[in-house]
């Protein structure tokens, strides 16, 4: 398994209110022709950004990695 933990310093959902924002991602190797991310999204912020909350996901990252995935599988003959 290879894991990548970021801090976002600035910007998104620092720009909201949040203190601490980080993300984790966890690569897990199902075979030699396929893999799963496990994305975890970790913040510190005022009770009053309890409305704000539920828009936090990891939505854009799931997208990124499903077209880095589709164009890695279409040009695995390339690489």
């Amino acid at each position: 398994n290879r894991v990548k933990e970021t801090e976002v310093l600035e910007g998104g959902y620092k720009d909201l209110g949040f203190d601490v924002v980080r993300i984790q991602l966890e690569i897990v190797e199902k075979d030699s022709e396929s893999c799963m991310v496990r994305s975890t999204i970790e913040y510190e912020g005022d009770e009053k950004l309890s409305d704000v909350v539920s828009h936090v996901n990891v939505k854009p990252l799931e997208m990124m990695a499903e077209i880095i995935g589709n164009h890695l599988c279409q040009n695995k003959s390339t690489l």
